[in-house]
């Protein structure tokens, strides 16, 4: 894990645009080797968990939709190939040929890639949003921190309660 993972957590942090993060305890880029023995959690963390957590909250809510959506235009492309299909059976038997059968289907297959676009940005979301709740939530545990988060209030001050686990050694 990077150092700076640890710091961006840290309330010591501070910020030289010249050097980056700065340890303000030493006033040094920060160098340990797997745990900072001067890491202090508080605001700086329970803002970075409220982040993290009411995004990736926020990413979970809009599951059923984004796969409703996936389903409703899903359907409606299949339906419009399958009219299109029978349409230019019908227009051939007929003794016609028309540039309207392949317009039908480009419609089709057309409403078939509206209906991936979101699903595919969703699946994006999540694993990026879930990959930084992994890391914070890694670098709780190597400190033998955990945190309950209240999704209801807006100030993460209060919504976010950091406290020391009892994880078993």
């Amino acid at each position: 894990m990077e150092i700076s993972a640890h710091c961006t957590l840290c309330d010591y942090k501070k910020f030289d645009f010249s050097t980056g993060n700065l340890c303000g305890i030493t006033h040094k880029k920060a160098d340990f080797t797997r745990k900072c023995p001067k890491i202090d959690f508080n605001r700086n963390a329970k803002e970075e968990i409220a982040r993290i957590n009411i995004e990736y909250k926020h990413i979970q809510d809009q599951k059923v939709n984004v796969i409703g959506h996936l389903i409703l235009y899903a359907i409606i492309g299949i339906a419009i190939i399958l009219a299109d299909i029978y349409f230019t059976k019908y227009l051939y038997e007929t003794g016609w040929i028309s540039t309207m059968t392949l317009i039908g289907f480009g419609i089709g297959l057309s409403m078939i890639g509206y209906a991936f676009a979101p699903f595919i940005q969703f699946t994006n979301d999540k694993s990026v949003a879930k990959s930084q709740k992994k890391r914070v939530d890694d670098l709780l545990a190597l400190y033998d921190y955990d945190y309950k988060i209240n999704f209801e209030e807006e100030n993460p001050e209060i919504a976010v309660k950091l406290f020391r686990s009892k994880r078993p050694i």
